[in-house]
């Protein structure tokens, strides 16, 4: 086999005549040209501790900050909660409503030094401009933040 046929090449879909020779050029992300819309924290349903023979429920909590273009960049700042049921009935019930869930999410991800039941702002901004992003955290105080449950956690706590 030919060496170029190795390689792959790029074909439209629908227009196999418009193939290229040459590797589709990437423009460079500029993301100085971009503003911080909000805060999002995306949780999802995660595997349960390894050797836990008790039921048990964990969640992971991973934060983004929304651009202007609608794009996300994550902050590296996840976190993570591990819910065990003691004195259970088979099978065991995780049922809370939405707004409890939501509650527990902002509590958990909120700061723990130096300032306790506060949002980390400043490590916010620090990692927004560890990643090109010029914002300071009172900004970032005055954004809307949003709570996302995927599908698999939302149907573990029965809503």
């Amino acid at each position: 086999m030919p060496d170029d046929l190795r390689r792959g090449r790029f074909v439209p879909l629908g227009d196999p005549e418009a193939a290229r020779p040459d590797p589709a050029k990437r423009l460079p992300f500029d993301l100085s040209k971009l503003s911080v819309t909000g805060l999002v924290i995306v949780c999802e349903l995660a595997p349960p501790p390894p050797g836990n023979a008790r039921p048990s429920m964990s969640m992971t909590m991973t934060q983004y900050l929304r651009l202007s273009d609608h794009s996300m960049i994550r902050l590296d700042m996840d976190r993570g909660v591990d819910t065990f049921k003691f004195g259970y009935a088979d099978p065991p019930s995780w049922k809370r409503t939405a707004a409890e869930v939501v509650a527990e999410v902002l509590t958990l991800i909120q700061g723990d030094e130096p300032d306790p039941g506060s949002f980390p702002w400043h490590e916010y901004a620090e990692a927004a401009r560890l990643r090109g992003i010029s914002v300071d955290a009172e900004a970032l105080r005055d954004l809307p933040h949003a709570v996302l449950l995927s599908d698999e956690l939302a149907a573990t706590f029965e809503f």
